[in-house]
């Protein structure tokens, strides 16, 4: 028999649990709640009733077991539906199989093969950087330095652009919208009130929209014009799977929702990612020398490993997995509920809000002893038995189709750089994290000195 979900504590008249979870980030009272009162609990914010959980099996029966009844809570995206569109992290049904069917295909190994030379080029350009910066003893802001490098990445890989164009276009006009967004989250109003960020929000949106819809008539034209020509980056992999359509302005407007998926998706996470993760190495010098003797092993003269050598850099996986699971870039993830339900012997009504605490279940002493430890060999010669365990890129249907990029592309970063360079960090460093935003980076800089090695 069913029961309902117990009730959260610090349950107010009208207010509902609205007052706790503003006294706090709000994923960090919930992860409070549920290691005091079990992995399972109901709350309620305006009349609505939501449920979250840190237990791994209901994790796996909404992501897996059940999943197709479990949509996506779009109300919780919707600041950023600007930049993603009807791309493949906001889309449902028919259409998001067609489009996760098309990212697969733009992510295939032909692409993870090409983004070894993307990266390794990126990391060249910040290293020079880095030298200048080693030559001054100024502080670098770890946090500005892996955002630009994964927006090159990003934009080389999705879009053939040059360093210049992306440093000139992305960092501008997508940058003051990601931040703008972030804040939307929290004060929606912000998107009718007559501020100057709200302008420039618009301003900005505008002309991303026109750079990105004119590189993508460009080349339908010039596909075109040259049946057959091979996909260089991951627009001609998009453009190749809708070739045989009637090109119209649906079809334009969808291609691009999918490359400002892409761009979002694939630098944000990725540098708040790497941003933690040389912040722990920091502060564990025998993680980072272990990290560096293996990167020494793979990485020897000036050219790129072949792509199985890649696969072997273990140490800087297993590094930046840790980190992921202490600092929960993404920490709670939102689906909502098509019919009735049950989970963990509990009643699931339709229409009510489900949240999977991530942060949680990855700071959970029963899954993971000592779990405030950064200990990246938990992650080597990793069990099945950790895929529900550790979610950062979710599990199931649902998983982030460009994980295996993120990782590769992050290990060769962190491989690369720390073999480079000895960081010490600056003054003021911590483990504070961003109250609002998502992906959750530090709530301050993390700043570093930097002394060349080679």
């Amino acid at each position: 028999m069913s029961r309902e979900v117990p009730l959260a504590p610090q349950h107010l008249p009208v207010l509902g649990h609205a007052a706790r979870l503003l006294t706090a980030a709000t994923w960090d009272a919930m992860e409070v709640w549920l290691r005091e009162h079990g992995p399972t609990l109901r709350f309620k914010i305006s009349g609505a009733t939501y449920i979250v959980s840190a237990d791994p099996e209901v994790v796996r029966h909404v992501l897996l077991g059940n999943a197709d009844n479990y949509a996506k809570d779009i109300r919780s995206m919707a600041p950023f539906l600007d930049l993603l569109g009807d791309g493949l992290l906001t889309s449902d049904g028919p259409l998001w199989r067609r489009q996760r069917a098309t990212l697969a295909r733009a992510f295939r190994i032909d692409s993870l093969r090409n983004l070894a030379d993307v990266t390794r080029r990126a990391v060249d350009r910040s290293s020079e950087s880095l030298t200048e910066h080693a030559q001054r003893g100024a502080v670098v802001d770890v946090g500005t330095l892996f955002r630009r490098l994964t927006l090159q990445v990003i934009a080389e890989a999705a879009l053939s652009m040059t360093p210049e164009e992306s440093d000139d276009v992305l960092p501008r006009l997508y940058e003051p919208l990601v931040a703008e967004a972030n804040r939307r989250v929290w004060l929606p109003a912000r998107a009718h009130l007559p501020i100057p960020a709200r302008f420039q929000y618009d301003r900005s949106l505008r002309e991303l929209n026109l750079y990105l819809r004119a590189r993508i008539d460009a080349r339908w034209r010039q596909r075109q014009a040259e049946p057959g020509r091979p996909a260089l980056d991951m627009l001609d992999m998009l453009l190749v799977s809708v070739e045989h359509e009637l090109w119209t302005e649906d079809t334009a407007t969808l291609v691009s929702d999918e490359l400002k998926t892409m761009l979002f998706a694939g630098h944000e996470t990725t540098s708040a990612m790497l941003t933690w993760t040389l912040h722990a190495l920091m502060r564990h010098p025998e993680c980072l020398a272990r990290l560096r003797d293996a990167a020494d092993e793979i990485f020897v003269g000036a050219g790129m490993p072949e792509y199985e050598a890649l696969k072997r850099l273990d140490y800087a996986g297993a590094c930046l997995k840790e980190a992921l699971r202490i600092y929960n870039v993404v920490p709670i993830v939102n689906r909502k509920t098509l019919a009735d339900d049950h989970f963990a012997d509990y009643h699931v009504p339709a229409g009510c809000f489900v949240m999977l605490h991530l942060q949680a279940l990855h700071r959970d002493p029963q899954q993971w002893p000592e779990p405030e430890a950064f200990r990246p060999e938990r992650f080597l010669g990793e069990s099945q038995a950790q895929a529900w365990r550790w979610l950062p890129f979710l599990n199931g249907p649902r998983s982030c189709v460009g994980q295996h990029f993120a990782l590769l592309e992050a290990k060769i970063v962190l491989s690369l750089l720390t073999q480079r360079f000895d960081f010490t960090p600056g003054p003021g460093n911590s483990d504070a994290r961003h109250r609002f935003n998502v992906p959750v980076g530090p709530a301050g800089k993390i700043g570093v000195r930097v002394h060349r090695r080679v």
